[in-house]
């Protein structure tokens, strides 16, 4: 019997996954079945948990690690519920669901310097791509992932179009990336993964995070980034006025006139 399947198919009925979620358990379950490659999933024991949990630190977030494991946990309550285990597995573990201390925005050499380590084989042209898409556009890496081939010929690859039920939008982009895009997307592309619609169908939020961190090192950055300091450096520029006044300038600016700035 195919648990995995059982479990989300279980969840969706009741109400407790719904389907924009389903395919994250789903993953992230499957996962944790390749990583215990010698133990069915029914034989975990919660030392196999632990060392999962220390072999995921090694690549993910506090936040990522505490989801994967809120999976298999509610996985290992259903096989339980439903008498399939005996014990639950991830007795006495808890995960820290804290989120790191809020990280300054990559200065534009940063950005420049982990595009410039990125060489011409195909998975570093896709990902100097998804890199650059995010700082031109301001928009979240999962909408970048679910660009469609034929949506960006039907704007000539002009403009990044992002619609869903709650938001319709449009992006414009540079010259020289509408030019890239086009080439990796019908020269590059087909020459491996064929007529694909989705252009970076191949890559997830987790594994471009891990390659984004990889280049951060090979560009010898001192500092450990991620892929959401991109898109503050896009949302500090847009706050800024003709004068070059962000925001948070603006108000230090009244705060200093009125007294209450720094001594």
């Amino acid at each position: 019997m195919d648990f995995i399947h059982e479990f989300l198919k279980d969840a969706k009925e009741s109400g407790k996954i719904n389907s924009s979620t389903l395919e994250i358990y789903r993953h992230d379950i499957e996962d944790f079945d390749g990583f215990i490659v010698e133990k069915e999933l029914l034989d975990v024991k919660n030392d196999d948990i632990v060392r999962y949990i220390e072999e995921l630190k090694k690549k993910y977030s506090d936040m990522s690690i505490y989801r994967k494991i809120s999976s298999l946990k509610s996985f290992y309550k259903y096989l339980l519920k439903n008498r399939i285990i005996d014990e639950f597995p991830l007795k006495n573990i808890e995960i820290s669901n804290r989120v790191k201390k809020t990280t300054k925005p990559l200065e534009k050499w940063e950005l420049k310097r982990i595009l410039d380590i990125c060489d011409d084989s195909y998975e570093e042209t896709r990902d100097s791509l998804v890199i650059r898409l995010l700082y031109e556009t301001g928009l979240k890496i999962g909408d970048i992932l679910n660009l469609e081939k034929s949506n960006l010929e039907k704007y000539e690859y002009r403009i990044i179009s992002i619609t869903s039920t709650s938001k319709f939008i449009n992006e414009r982009i540079s010259e020289e990336l509408i030019r890239d895009l086009k080439r990796f997307s019908e020269e590059l592309l087909p020459k491996i993964y064929g007529n694909r619609n989705l252009i970076f169908q191949e890559l997830t939020r987790e594994s471009f995070r891990v390659r984004f961190i990889n280049y951060g090192k090979r560009a010898n950055l001192e500092r450990e980034i991620s892929p959401n300091m991109i898109k503050k450096i896009i949302v500090e520029e847009k706050t800024r006025d003709e004068a070059g006044l962000s925001f948070l300038d603006k108000i230090r600016e009244q705060y200093m006139k009125i007294g209450i700035g720094d001594d």
